[in-house]
């Protein structure tokens, strides 16, 4: 009987072995360049030896993308920072209200004054964990930082329009550019994205030559990239997305009702004609969200037409100015297949570094120690080493 006990427990510990990923080696992420021996190049990796050491994951759970990704999701990152900014309020055209956050640096950047603009997650803001680390450890080096607030992601403040946040709206980060080059006008800005963020950053700066005259640099974390060649991926249970999916369906679904009034209220429906709210939420995949918004004419919320192979990828190709863009073999959102598209752009541009580590999840990184991380992530040091190497070029 003890036997039988001791194999058990030696083929469970075997499986939590596998599963765990501990014995996959710990290595540099993968770099995609167009021309490793350009000045450029060779500067940033200068600057920047991040790029060149080993991402060493917490011991135990680390090398498990679900865990880095769901570690993020409920932790957000530990020891989380106090961030104090001041809260700007714009109407658009169209009657509805954004905000988004200013962060004074706390003390002087050696090289001039740097605004960075970040653009969170899905449904994120100023206030969400990962967002207020990277803004401490970047106003602690001397940046100020501008983060936007997707419509409807703050409790406190309500929506003035019937339309919440999708993929690929740029006007509400245009409109933050705007703000701050009329608050700052002898600032240089560097952009910043994070997974849906990133699109639209992405977007934005492909958008028009013009608006990447605005910019020194851009950063694309965990983006995306394509949500109609993903939409069938994320359909499908390998490596878990469906469960995901569902889950990120739900929380769009307690945003929409959060903002209820607004969204479903009469002046939506003179606009929009009337819905059938009981279909919407109902769904249960973002596809089928969007799906039944669209069939409804609610215009809203119809995410999918705003992110779409032209707008992400051609658009993508236009950007000259000098990029970072980060992803993980193990995240669970974006797999390999959807990285191609910033393969194919850090193949054709002279001034991008496409890095792609091991592991990581989506948007953890989380790095250092047996169980608990280090309180700065992998992902805050890399974007800042870019961004420092960026600065020390102007």
């Amino acid at each position: 009987m003890t036997e039988i006990l001791a194999f058990l427990a030696f083929i469970l510990l075997c499986g939590l072995v596998k599963i765990l990923n501990i014995t996959s080696p710990s290595l540099p992420p993968n770099l995609y360049l167009k021309d490793r021996s350009s000045a450029f190049v060779q500067n940033i990796l200068a600057a920047c030896p991040i790029f060149l050491e080993a991402y060493v994951p917490p011991l135990i759970w680390g090398k498990c993308g679900h865990l880095q990704t769901l570690v993020y999701v409920k932790m957000g990152r530990v020891m989380l920072p106090v961030t104090e900014g001041q809260r700007h309020h714009k109407v658009m055209p169209d009657g509805a209200t954004m905000t988004f956050d200013i962060y004074e640096p706390k003390r002087d950047h050696k090289k001039g004054d740097f605004t960075a603009l970040v653009c969170p997650g899905f449904g994120n803001s100023s206030e969400s964990p990962y967002i207020r680390t990277l803004v401490d450890y970047f106003q602690q080096k001397g940046y100020r930082l501008a983060v936007l607030n997707h419509l409807g992601a703050l409790a406190d403040v309500k929506l003035t329009s019937p339309r919440i946040f999708n993929y690929g709206c740029t006007d509400e980060f245009g409109m933050m550019v705007e703000e701050i080059l009329r608050l700052y006008p002898q600032t240089k800005l560097l952009a910043m994205g994070f997974s849906m963020g990133a699109n639209i950053v992405v977007k934005y700066l492909g958008e028009s030559k013009l608006n990447q005259t605005k910019f020194i640099c851009g950063m694309s974390i965990c983006q995306g990239y394509d949500v109609n060649q993903a939409k069938p991926l994320l359909m499908e249970w390998e490596n878990l997305r469906r469960a995901y999916v569902f889950f990120m369906t739900e929380n769009m679904k307690l945003l929409l009702r959060k903002n209820y009034s607004i969204l479903f209220g009469e002046d939506a429906k003179k606009l929009y004609g009337p819905v059938d709210v009981d279909k919407i939420f109902s769904s249960t995949s973002l596809v089928e969200l969007d799906e039944n918004f669209s069939s409804q004419r609610a215009g809203f919320s119809n995410h999918v037409d705003y992110y779409t192979w032209a707008s992400c990828r051609h658009v993508m190709n236009n950007i000259d100015i000098p990029m970072f863009v980060l992803n993980a073999e193990d995240d669970p959102l974006v797999p390999s297949v959807l990285q191609e598209t910033a393969k194919r752009y850090a193949a054709t541009h002279d001034k991008c570094i496409f890095a792609v580590t091991k592991h990581g999840g989506h948007l953890g990184h989380f790095e250092g120690g047996i169980m608990t991380p280090a309180p700065i992530t992998w992902l805050d040091r890399a974007v800042l080493q870019f961004a420092d190497a960026i600065t020390m070029m102007e």
